[in-house]
């Protein structure tokens, strides 16, 4: 139903065209309204027939028609008459306003693949126009990238916004989209210049993702590493960081832990951005912790033989006691590695971080 709602407009156009193609004056279709308001029309169309020259008066007089058909809410004969006129006055200076207006009109309106269509038309057809200091091509390619669904097309529009407008784009979620256009493409090195100028805004941040900046600074953080710490078999991952941890070999356990994103927190904490890697350093943190329990006071840490049931084929959690650090017991977290552009990465397993105490 929505669907079909959205092409109402359209539709609605359509049927006027047809209209307009059978009737015998183009009145039938443009003078619309109360007896006054088709006086004040007819006298508009007859100025504007009369102007032999396309400029300022015909731009004038066509301003005018389109403010009386909004008063009248004719937006489908406003879109019929201008996309008409364009078509019959192809050398007119203002060409880009009106299909700008027409594409406005149906994006307004809901039908987005009509906007799409004329928004394009705007850029393929047309010799860009300032109104108000901004340029119509500008506008027309914000949209374009905002409203395209086809990634390849989307990416398109992108790359024409930067290299027309660079200059403007000057919003964090301009270069996230462009990120994510270009990843579900499988661009990855274009995808990380986009995040990477999305990391260098103040604050980041896009509306209804709240988590999108720490997805993006984790992707872009671990394009810069070499990923040695990632291990394809969950089981042979959770042995070595076993046996790292069991004898005090603190070195190995350095070389397991992941190099990005690497937590430590309590259960009741559910913000990994939240973690002590902002008070000091966890490599130092997790190697005196370590070198504590095992110190022969008889609080040697220990292992479940088996994976916690919490864990599933995402994640996985290893739960240990016997550490001296406040809280006895702490549990070992694993996540699989989303990182599409390496392959061999992507998907495999990394020791992620440490859960204090019981789980909640």
């Amino acid at each position: 139903m929505r669907r079909v709602a959205s092409l109402l407009p359209a539709l609605i156009a359509l049927a006027l065209a047809f209209f307009l193609g059978s009737s015998s004056t183009r009145g039938d279709v443009f003078v619309v309204g109360s007896d006054v308001q088709k006086k004040e029309l007819a006298s508009l169309f007859k100025l504007l027939v009369s102007e032999k020259e396309s400029g300022a008066t015909r731009y004038t007089l066509i301003q005018e028609i389109i403010a009386k058909f909004r008063e009248q809410g004719q937006v489908s004969r406003m879109n019929l008459f201008l996309t008409e006129y364009v078509n019959q006055n192809p050398s007119d200076p203002y060409l880009a306003h009106y299909l700008f207006v027409v594409a406005e009109n149906y994006r307004q309106a809901g039908a987005t693949a009509f906007a799409l269509r004329e928004y394009w038309r705007v850029l393929s057809s047309t010799t860009d126009i300032l109104e108000e200091g901004k340029s119509i091509h500008e506008q027309s390619l914000f949209h374009l990238v905002q409203l395209e669904p086809s990634a390849s097309k989307r990416r398109e529009h992108f790359e024409a916004l930067k290299a027309r407008f660079q200059y403007k784009m000057v919003t964090p979620d301009l270069y996230y989209s462009w990120g994510r256009t270009a990843e579900t493409l499988g661009l990855w090195d274009e995808a990380l210049l986009a995040y990477n100028r999305f990391l260098q805004f103040p604050d980041p941040t896009v509306a209804g993702d709240p988590k999108a900046s720490q997805r993006i600074r984790s992707l872009v953080d671990i394009s810069q590493t070499d990923r040695a710490w990632v291990r394809q078999d969950l089981n042979a991952l959770v042995a070595q960081v076993k046996r790292a941890v069991i004898n005090s070999e603190t070195q190995l356990m350095e070389t397991l832990r992941a190099k990005v994103g690497f937590f430590t927190l309590s259960w009741d904490n559910t913000d990994l951005t939240d973690t002590l890697t902002e008070a000091f350093d966890i490599r130092v943190f997790l190697k005196d912790l370590v070198l504590q329990a095992n110190s022969g006071t008889g609080n040697d840490v220990r292992f479940e033989p088996e994976l916690d049931p919490l864990s599933n084929d995402r994640e996985a959690y290893l739960r240990s006691t016997g550490w001296n650090y406040r809280i006895p017991t702490w549990y070992f977290y694993f996540r699989r590695v989303e990182y599409p552009a390496d392959p061999e990465s992507n998907g495999a397993w990394e020791w992620a971080g440490v859960f204090f105490g019981e789980k909640l």
